[in-house]
């Protein structure tokens, strides 16, 4: 699980921002989970107005999970462009760091990056004994590498300074195989950089079929949801679709989804991407949901409740929040603009978000606000604007 994110110089984040998940003795209220002697919220909840940095914090966490573990085997994920400085602070580097515990063992990394290349990057383990961590490896630009690893001279000359070392070691097998499995067990549906013009929904469908033809067991979970959730589909089978223009793959068809409602004892076929918003939007976070809940993992999702009804989306919180469904410790990380959902949360699972004079974005969490008492209705007082975090709407 993890246990923090901090980010720095990234975006609308100028100062250091930290979504914390851990939480102290007196704290432990409500859906947490104890691992190595610590207490671990499986929730962090980001509330705040337009504009305020809430899905660049998403944007920052997914970047810096992509790149320290894949920036080796992905080049696309390095060079300049990829690191959107805040505009007060061109010529300094974006820090991230994250600790996390897998397989008992607690970590830290951190990176800093500046004009796309590794300025720092340090990976510790905690010892339990003494209580401090312990330095796996910590490269510093123009230094040699400091590291209690071997690491071998012809993999080091793949090195580049534009990536990540941490990406190359897991990459060429340094570690056992289910070693810092944590850090790639994660789902979003929040792309890092500005997209415009790429969305294929024939294409998204295609891809959402044939994962579901390859897993019998999601497919059979997904239709009873649906029906579960009062979508009014009672059935799914797949079919295809034909392409106005062949792509490079030589593919004529797209693979899709073909929804069934049963009316009257009357079955009538209609094709998913008639449905409603709504119900496509679910059916492509089930997938997610499904994942995570079966291996364990965190989710990132930007505006969890995009197309939803409330309980619906009420729905998918209480499954994080309950220990028989959620077996593994999944965790999610999630914005949202409609308050209703913090009255289910405590004081520990909701982070404000708000920009200051500077226009940085600033996070607090909840209980980090003098006075606020683990019995207030969230929902409440934050509508009457008792944490801020709501927008200052001027009439003209």
């Amino acid at each position: 699980m993890f246990l923090n994110f901090k980010i720095k110089n990234y975006r609308s984040i100028g100062r250091e921002v930290v979504v914390d998940f851990t939480i102290s003795e007196s704290q432990r209220k409500n859906a947490y989970s104890e691992i190595a002697g610590k207490a671990i919220n499986n929730i962090a909840c980001i509330v705040g107005p337009n504009a305020s940095g809430k899905s660049n914090i998403l944007k920052a966490i997914v970047f810096f999970l992509r790149y320290l573990y894949r920036s080796y085997s992905v080049p696309s994920l390095r060079g300049e462009d990829n690191v959107d400085t805040h505009f007060c602070c061109k010529n300094e580097p974006t820090e991230f760091s994250t600790e996390f515990i897998d397989n008992e063992k607690q970590y830290k990394y951190e990176i800093a990056l500046l004009k796309g290349e590794v300025h720092k990057e340090v990976l510790s383990v905690l010892k339990e004994d003494t209580k401090r961590y312990n330095l796996i490896f910590k490269r510093e630009s123009n230094k040699p590498i400091q590291n209690i690893i071997t690491i071998n001279e012809q993999d080091l000359e793949r090195l580049r300074d534009d990536m990540s070392l941490l990406s190359l070691l897991l990459e060429l097998n340094y570690f056992g195989k289910d070693e810092f499995s944590t850090l790639r067990k994660f789902l979003t549906n929040v792309h890092p950089g500005f997209v415009i013009g790429r969305y294929n929904p024939l294409q998204e469908l295609s891809e959402i079929s044939k994962e579901l033809e390859k897993d019998k067991l999601l497919f059979d979970e997904l239709i009873e949801e649906l029906k579960n959730i009062d979508t009014g589909i009672s059935g799914l089978k797949f079919g295809t679709l034909q392409k106005a223009n062949p792509d490079l793959t030589g593919e004529s068809e797209y693979s899709t989804i073909i929804t069934t409602h049963t009316i009257d004892g009357h079955l009538h076929p209609l094709l998913l991407l008639q449905e409603s918003s709504g119900t496509l939007n679910y059916i492509n976070l089930f997938i997610r949901l499904y994942k995570i809940f079966r291996d364990g993992g965190l989710l990132i999702a930007d505006e969890l409740e995009d197309s939803l009804h409330p309980d619906i989306t009420n729905r998918i919180i209480n499954r994080f929040l309950n220990k028989e469904k959620n077996p593994n410790d999944s965790q999610i990380l999630f914005t949202t603009h409609n308050p209703w959902f913090l009255q289910n949360l405590t004081k520990t699972q909701i982070f404000i978000a708000e920009k200051d004079s500077k226009s940085e974005t600033e996070l607090t969490r909840l209980d980090e606000i003098q006075g606020v008492r683990n019995d207030e209705n969230y929902f409440i007082k934050y509508l009457a604007g008792e944490y801020d975090g709501r927008p200052k709407i001027k009439e003209s």
